[in-house]
């Protein structure tokens, strides 16, 4: 009958089995916490790369980490510098005068609460004349604010390429200046890209080792295409890659690509 019960429960979803038992698993709060961290890094340099109109696939220079944890960090630099797509990882300990704490009221909140000393509170939040009192209040012209009554926030002066964590104890510094080798590097990964989602599209095996024609009218990507043909070969499993000189690509499978503004003809067999 036991072995009867064995055999049932293997064919059963696993969204009917009972959950595992985990206890046996160490509890790392120090790990948690290093990796909320990095989770936040990355969110943070990925959120600066979209507001500056930066694509993933192109490499940047360097991520700077501002702040007081942020030599814990550099345990974590390989998995931050993959998932934000940098170079290299530094990390600064001072914030300096990159950045400032400023205090946000929630005046609809505390208006009743505040009455005649409205106007005074609020030039001492904006003149930043205010002190914490313990853990979660802050005293202000007087006035004691519990902490759902304000917020405070770490506020960049550079708010172009720096943007501070919600934890509000580091700032995030991306370098978004494109020199032409970044810029080149960006465009292989594209191309690779490219190529990743045409053998998708043509269903092949993971395992297919394939020849691709490559044209465009945008001479950089050809020019790229020549230089960087080993990385392009290595990453896409392909045998031979012929760059034409015009849009004649004879192949079984033919795809055109839009990156950004250019047309990347593909041909795969």
């Amino acid at each position: 009958m036991e072995l009867l019960v064995k055999i049932m429960n293997k064919n059963l979803s696993i969204h009917l089995q009972n959950f595992p038992d985990l206890s046996f698993i160490p509890n790392e709060a120090n790990l948690v916490s290093d990796m909320d961290m990095v989770r936040n890094i990355c969110s943070t340099a990925l959120f600066i790369r979209d507001s500056q109109n930066l694509r993933v696939r192109l490499p940047l220079n360097k991520l700077t980490i501002i702040g007081q944890n942020a030599s814990r960090m550099l345990d974590y630099k390989e998995i931050i510098a993959d998932e934000v797509n940098v170079k290299n990882i530094e990390v600064i300990n001072e914030i300096g005068d990159l950045a400032e704490l400023k205090l946000q009221i929630n005046f609809k909140k505390v208006g009743v609460k505040l009455g005649s000393k409205m106007k005074e509170v609020s030039s001492a939040a904006r003149d930043g004349k205010w002190k914490k009192v313990g853990e979660n209040k802050i005293d202000i012209a007087g006035v004691i604010l519990e902490n759902d009554e304000f917020e405070i926030k770490l506020t960049t002066k550079d708010s172009a390429s720096t943007a501070p964590l919600p934890s509000n104890d580091c700032l995030i510094q991306l370098d978004t200046k494109i020199t032409k080798e970044l810029e080149e590097e960006g465009i292989a990964r594209d191309i690779v890209r490219a190529i990743q989602q045409n053998r998708k599209d043509a269903n092949l095996n993971i395992s297919d080792h394939i020849k691709i024609q490559l044209f465009s009218s945008n001479q950089q990507f050809l020019t790229v295409a020549r230089f960087y043909e080993n990385y392009i070969k290595e990453q896409t499993l392909t045998d031979k890659i012929n760059i034409l000189k015009n849009n004649q690509i004879e192949a079984k499978y033919k795809f055109n690509n839009k990156i950004e503004e250019t047309e990347l003809n593909i041909g795969i067999d």
